[in-house]
């Protein structure tokens, strides 16, 4: 699997928050896939996450000199204040327990420097990826109420105001059917024969001569100190 063949991330995150010079601290990193690209632009980046296994491999993709990697094992964000310039959360603030989730959003605050902000970028619908993820539980499944109570909670977060909805589309690149399946859909051997062919058949409406391209959408919110005002358009 190729994910975000067209650096769609980065690109939306650098258009609405300049990183160049800050440090940065990357919430739930993952295998380090946006990882990879935030160290071309920052200064220096912190990337954290409670999964061992994905840091390893975050750790190997990723050999920059500006970065490090530490593991998250209890979720919290425990930092001096005032440690960072940017506290990016990488679809990541929608797998924090609901009831957490403000608790996390009010430490990455307290991490940042004056003039600070907190970029989330979280999944938003729309899509052949995440039908994929609705209809047949591929990769973490239906994230709808997970990502409406991270919405909630960016929105309650005292003292600081929600910028614009920034709506945009990433894709993804599997070889072929095989790839997706085993990548994304462990256990599909054991499944019943009806689904086991829906998913093919789904799966064969997005072939291309690259293989098989899938898109989700994703929407990125920067908050930023100050009086709730709707729709702000948030810049570093």
């Amino acid at each position: 699997m190729l994910p975000d063949p067209d650096d769609a991330y980065i690109a939306t995150i650098t258009a609405h928050c300049d990183l160049t010079g800050k440090e940065v601290l990357e919430v739930g990193c993952g295998t380090g896939g946006i990882t990879r690209a935030l160290v071309r632009h920052a200064a220096r980046v912190v990337a954290v996450d409670p999964d061992e296994g994905a840091l390893a491999k975050a750790r190997a993709a990723v050999p920059a000199a500006n970065v490090r990697f530490l593991p998250l094992p209890d979720g919290l964000l425990d930092f001096p204040p005032a440690s960072f310039d940017v506290v990016i959360y990488t679809l990541s603030l929608h797998h924090v327990p609901p009831d957490r989730m403000n608790e996390s959003l009010r430490a990455a605050a307290r991490l940042l420097r004056e003039g600070g902000v907190i970029v989330v970028v979280e999944p938003d619908e729309g899509g052949s990826f995440t039908e994929a993820k609705e209809r047949f539980g591929a990769g973490s499944g239906d994230e709808r109420p997970a990502r409406e109570a991270a919405i909630r909670a960016m929105h309650r977060l005292e003292g600081w105001r929600v910028g614009e909805t920034v709506r945009f589309r990433i894709r993804f690149l599997f070889a072929d059917e095989d790839d997706f399946i085993v990548s994304k859909l462990p256990g599909f051997g054991e499944k019943p024969e009806a689904y086991r062919r829906e998913v093919r058949e789904f799966l064969a409406r997005y072939r291309t001569a690259e293989g098989i391209l899938l898109d989700a959408g994703r929407r990125l919110n920067v908050l930023r100190r100050g009086r709730e005002r709707g729709a702000d358009i948030g810049y570093c």
